[in-house]
C-alpha cells in the first residue's frame, strides 16, 4: 500500500486564517416552520416530549424534598443531575435525528433518554411497540400502542432512578448510567467527558457498517476542557476518512462546569465552538445555537445529520442553555451565580417559548395546552408510582449482567470477508509446524479478518510499519485501510473509540504499543469498557481486544517494561489474557476477537521470537483454562507469559537435583482456572509462583491466595512468590537483570519452599 502523502519542506512566508464560526443565524419562528413542511402534530409532539421531560425531572425535586403527596416519607436516594431549564436540547436534538440513529449522553442525560425514546416510539413500526410493550395488546391500534409504550418508557426510565429491576438497566446504573441499546442510546455517562470518543468509535463503525447512521454525542461544557475531547475530536476529523466521520459533537453549555464559569474563569473564550477551528479546514461545520429554542437546535441538528450522512461529518454545535437548579439536588447555586443572571435566563424558558409559539402560529389554544399539561403530569404520576412499587433487585443475582455468556464461533457467512474486498493477494501458507510467536500473532489477526470483515485493526503505527514489533505487518497490504489504520498518538482515543465501535457493531482490536500507555487511559478502559455491560443492565456487547505488551530485558527502563497485568485484572468486566507460547498466542487470541467481552490481550517482548509448536488449521483456545506444561510432584509452580519460559528452565534445572516440578500455565488471568492449579497443589502440596510485576500488589498474590482458598488443607508450606523488587523497572543492565526473576531465582524459591 502507498503511504498516504509526502511532507516535503516547505517554508514559505505566509499566515493562516480560518473560516468564521456562525453564531445563532436561526431566527425562525414555528408558523415559519409549519409553511416550510413542519407539521402541526410534530409541534405538538415537541412540546409533549418538553413537558415529559420537564415534569420528570421535577418530580424528582419533589420526591426528594418529600413533597409529593401520593408517597409520603418516600426517600429518594441516589445521585441526580438535573436539566431543568435545558429541554430545548433534547427534544430539539432528538426530533431531527432518525428513530434509528444513535447517541451517547451525559450524566444530566434524564431529559436525552426520555426524548431519545420518545421518538424511537414514534418511528417505531406497530410489531415493534407492541414487542417493547411486551403484553397482550391490539396490535391494529396504533395510536393505543404509542399511548401504552410512552407509558411504559416513562415507566422505565424512572424505575431506573429509582434502582429498580424494571428499570432500562436493571437498577445496575441509576440516573447517571441510563441507557438503552435497542433505541440507539448508547448510554448515560457519569465521567465528564467519557464519552467523547466511545461516540467518534460508534460513528466510525456505522460509517464502516454502511448503515447510515449517524451518533450524536451530547457533551456539557465542562467537558471539552478534558483531554478526551481534544483526543475525540482529533481522532473524528482524521485526515484518512474518506467519507468523513458521521458523528455530532452537541456541547450543551449550560454555563456551568459544576460551579466554574466557562466564560471569563475556566476558559478564555466566549464561545467553545471555536475550538473545531483546530481540527480541519472546515471548523468541524462548528456553529453556535440557542438552546432555550427547540426550533433552532433542531434545524442545527437536522444540517448537521444531513452534513454527516453525505460523508462530511464530524460536527461540532453549541448550543447555549441553562439549568435552573444547581449541579446536584445538595447544590443551591447561590454561591456561584446571581439572581438577576438567572432571571434573564428563565425570561427565555424554553418550554414557555415553546407555547406561546404554539398559541401565535393558532396550532393551539389555552385550553388545549391545558389539557396536554394534565396528561403529561398524569403519565409521570403513574411512571413515579410504578418506579416506588416495583421491583428491588435480587441480591442472588449480583454477578449478573457483568460477563456475555456469547461468542461470535457460529458467525453467519455473510460477514465473511469476500475475496473482491482484499486489495492484496493472501501470503502463501507457512511450511512446517513451526513458528515464532510474532508469526502467531498476525495469523490470528489475518485469519479472523478473513472471518469476520467486522473484525478491525488500528492503534499507534500498525498500518504501514506493521507495529512498533512488526506483529501487524502486512495487513495493510492485504486488507488495506478500512481495516488496518494508524491513529494518533492517543491512547485515550484510541481505547474509547474501540468501546464505541463495538457498541455500534464492530469487533475491533485495538493495539497500545506498551502497557506503560494504558494508564493514559485508565478511564476509557476502567470506567468505560470494563463497566458498560454490567452499568447497563447486561444489554451491551462488546467485542473488542485491547493487544498491549509487557516487557523487560530491552533496557527500556521505567515506562516501557512495566507488568500492569494486576492493573487491568482488578477491573469487573475485563477478560485478560497472557499467552507466552507460539501456539498459546494464535489460539487464545482468535477466541479473544471471538468473544463477546472486552478482553486485554497481553503479549509479552520477549517471547515474540520464541519458536514453537503452530499449526496453519484453524482452531482455538479457550479463555479460562490453564494447562499444566509439565507434570512433577514435589511443588506446583505457576508461571505466566515470559515468565512461563523461565520456570520450565528452572524445572529442568531442579530435576537434576532429583526435585520434580509441576509447572502450570495460567494463560488467562481472568477467568483465572484456580481448580487446575489447585488440582495440581493438592498433588504436590506446594505452591511457588513467579511473575515478573513487582511484589506488592500483584497479580501473582491473588493467584496464592485463591489456591490456598481451594486448597489450604492440602498445603505443606506457605505459598511462595518470586516476583521484581518494588521499583519501577531499571534501565542498568545489572539493576534490570536483578529486578527479573532469573532461574537462579526461582530455583532458590523452590529450595526454600521445599525446607532446603
Amino acid at each position: 500500500m502507498p503511504k498516504y502523502i509526502d511532507v516535503f519542506p516547505k517554508f514559505t512566508p505566509g499566515s493562516l486564517t480560518y473560516q468564521p464560526v456562525p453564531t445563532f443565524q436561526y431566527q425562525g419562528t414555528l408558523a415559519e416552520g409549519l409553511a416550510a413542511g413542519l407539521d402541526r402534530a410534530e409541534a405538538w409532539g415537541m412540546f409533549d416530549c418538553m413537558l415529559y421531560v420537564r415534569l420528570f425531572e421535577e418530580m424528582i425535586v419533589r420526591l426528594k424534598d418529600g413533597k409529593y403527596d401520593q408517597l409520603p416519607g418516600y426517600k429518594f436516594i441516589g445521585a441526580t443531575h438535573l436539566s431543568i431549564g435545558q429541554e430545548a436540547v433534547a427534544v430539539g436534538a432528538m426530533s431531527a435525528l432518525h428513530g434509528d440513529d444513535l447517541i451517547t449522553s451525559t450524566h444530566r442525560g434524564h431529559g436525552h433518554s426520555v426524548a431519545k425514546g420518545y421518538y424511537w416510539l414514534q418511528g417505531a413500526s406497530n410489531e415493534e411497540l407492541a414487542a417493547f410493550i411486551g403484553t397482550e395488546v391490539d396490535i391494529n391500534d396504533r395510536k393505543g400502542l404509542l399511548d401504552c409504550a410512552l407509558q411504559v418508557h416513562l415507566n422505565r426510565a424512572m424505575a431506573e432512578l429509582f434502582g429498580k429491576e424494571e428499570g432500562y438497566c436493571r437498577g445496575r446504573g441509576g440516573g447517571m448510567h441510563i441507557a438503552d441499546f435497542h433505541m440507539g442510546h448508547l448510554g448515560a455517562n457519569a465521567i465528564v467527558g467519557g464519552s467523547y470518543a466511545i461516540g467518534a468509535g460508534a460513528a466510525v463503525a456505522c460509517d464502516k457498517l454502511g448503515n447510515g447512521k449517524v451518533c450524536l454525542t451530547l457533551v456539557g461544557d465542562g467537558a471539552t476542557n478534558n483531554g478526551i475531547a481534544h483526543e475525540a475530536y482529533n481522532f473524528a476529523a482524521m485526515g484518512q476518512w474518506e467519507r468523513g466521520c458521521p458523528v455530532i459533537f452537541l456541547i450543551e453549555n449550560n454555563q456551568y462546569g459544576m460551579t466554574g464559569q466557562q466564560v471569563g474563569e475556566v476558559t478564555d473564550v466566549d464561545y467553545l465552538a471555536r475550538r473545531g477551528s483546530g481540527y480541519n479546514p472546515q471548523n468541524m461545520h462548528a456553529e453556535v445555537v440557542s438552546g432555550m429554542d427547540a426550533l433552532s437546535v433542531r434545524d442545527a441538528v437536522a444540517r448537521a445529520a444531513e452534513l454527516c450522512r453525505t460523508g462530511q461529518g464530524p460536527v461540532l454545535l453549541e448550543a447555549l442553555t441553562y439549568r435552573y437548579m444547581g449541579h446536584s439536588l445538595s447544590d443551591d447555586r447561590t454561591t456561584y451565580r446571581s439572581k438577576k443572571e438567572e432571571r434573564a435566563w428563565r425570561e427565555q424558558d424554553a418550554l414557555d417559548r415553546f407555547e406561546n409559539e404554539l398559541l401565535a402560529a393558532g396550532v393551539a389554544t389555552e385550553d388545549q395546552i391545558a389539557v396536554h399539561r394534565s396528561l403529561a403530569a398524569d403519565k409521570i404520576d403513574r411512571a413515579t408510582l410504578f418506579a416506588a412499587h416495583a421491583t428491588d433487585p435480587d441480591p442472588s443475582t449480583i454477578y449478573e449482567g457483568l460477563f456475555a455468556d456469547t461468542t461470535s464461533a457460529n458467525l453467519d457467512p455473510k460477514w465473511a470477508t469476500p475475496t473482491e474486498a482484499l486489495v492484496g493477494e493472501l501470503p502463501k501458507p507457512r511450511k512446517g509446524a513451526l513458528g515464532l510467536v510474532r508469526h502467531a500473532v498476525t495469523e490470528a489477526l489475518m485469519e479472523e479478518m478473513l472471518r469476520d470483515q467486522r473484525v478491525i485493526i488500528y492503534g499507534e503505527d500498525v498500518a504501514d510499519y506493521g507495529g512498533a514489533f512488526a506483529a501487524t505487518r502486512g495487513l495493510l497490504d492485504i486488507f488495506g485501510r478500512e481495516r488496518v489504520f494508524n491513529t494518533a498518538i492517543s491512547e485515550a482515543a484510541i481505547c474509547g473509540t474501540a468501546c464505541g465501535a463495538a457498541m455500534a457493531g464492530l469487533r475491533p482490536v485495538a493495539e497500545l504499543m506498551y502497557i506503560d500507555f494504558i494508564l493514559m487511559a485508565m478511564d476509557q478502559v476502567g470506567n468505560q469498557i470494563a463497566k458498560n455491560r454490567y452499568m447497563f443492565g447486561g444489554k451491551a456487547k462488546l467485542p473488542l481486544v485491547i493487544r498491549t505488551t509487557i516487557g523487560g530485558g530491552k533496557g527500556y527502563a521505567g515506562q516501557h517494561s512495566q507488568s500492569l497485568e494486576a492493573v487491568v485484572a482488578m477491573m469487573p468486566g475485563l477478560k485478560v489474557v497472557t499467552p507466552a507460547t507460539a501456539y498459546d498466542t494464535k489460539g487464545l487470541l482468535k477466541a479473544s476477537i471471538r468473544d463477546d467481552n472486552p478482553v486485554i490481550f497481553i503479549e509479552h517482548q520477549l517471547t515474540y521470537l520464541e519458536r514453537g509448536e503452530l499449526p496453519t488449521e484453524d482452531y482455538t483456545v479457550p479463555l479460562g483454562v490453564a494447562r499444566v506444561a509439565r507434570e512433577g510432584t514435589d511443588v506446583t509452580l505457576v508461571a505466566y507469559s515470559y515468565m512461563y519460559y523461565r520456570a520450565l528452565a528452572a524445572a529442568e534445572a531442579l530435576a537434576e537435583e532429583g526435585i520434580s516440578v509441576e509447572v502450570v500455565d495460567p494463560r488467562t488471568l481472568i477467568p483465572l482456572d484456580v481448580a487446575t492449579i489447585a488440582d495440581s497443589v493438592r498433588k504436590t502440596g506446594r505452591l511457588v509462583v513467579v511473575q515478573q510485576a513487582p511484589e506488592t500488589g500483584c497479580f501473582g498474590e491473588h493467584i496464592a491466595y485463591a489456591v490456598q482458598r481451594e486448597a489450604f488443607s492440602s498445603l505443606q508450606a506457605p505459598a511462595r512468590l518470586v516476583a521484581a523488587f518494588d521499583v519501577p523497572p531499571p534501565m542498568a543492565p545489572p539493576l534490570e537483570s536483578l529486578n527479573i526473576p532469573s532461574v537462579e531465582r526461582i530455583c532458590a524459591g523452590i529450595r526454600e519452599t521445599l525446607g532446603e
